[in-house]
């Protein structure tokens, strides 16, 4: 069993403004569901690595069914692997940028609230198909464009407009 540092998780919890408290009373799988979810890294804490916290939800956070995220959802509609560049570049984007970004962690945790519902919502539709690729085209590649080249807010602009646009969807 590996060693789990609940001091520094709990302090970063509270600059997030989580609740440390609810470390305590979660198991190891919901303890690093609820770090992700406070935009936190569990593995950072000796968590478990196993689940990128941009990647999929796991069944036991009470996320959505469908289990991923819009660009998860638009490159998988597409074919693409999880490895694929736009996804690559996305996690890094948030990983390096966004993470340290002013309320950076708030809108991280924001998004992980509502995408899943967005997913879910649009995976309902017959047409869904079509609607992952037209986010793919609208939001997706826009924004791995613009982290390429360095225009780090044009794309968190782009990809927090197009979001709560879909979340009225």
């Amino acid at each position: 069993m590996s060693y789990f540092d609940y001091e520094n998780a709990e302090q970063d919890i509270l600059e997030n403004g989580g609740d440390p408290d609810y470390l305590s009373h979660y198991n190891s799988s919901e303890r690093d569901s609820y770090l992700r979810n406070m935009g936190l890294h569990p593995e950072d804490y000796g968590g478990s690595s196993s689940s990128d916290f941009g990647s999929d939800f796991d069944s036991s956070d009470g996320a959505a069914d469908e289990g991923c995220f819009l660009t998860s959802a638009c490159v998988e509609a597409k074919g693409l692997p999880d490895d694929c560049e736009e996804l690559t570049f996305l996690r890094y984007y948030r990983d390096n940028y966004l993470v340290s970004h002013a309320g950076g962690k708030r809108e991280i945790r924001e998004y992980y609230r509502i995408a899943p519902v967005i997913v879910k919502r649009i995976n309902a539709r017959a047409n869904s198909k079509d609607i992952w690729n037209k986010i793919y085209e609208e939001m997706v590649l826009p924004c791995v464009c613009m982290i390429k080249t360095g225009a780090m807010e044009d794309a968190f602009q782009l990809y927090k407009s197009y979001t709560m646009k879909l979340a009225e969807f």
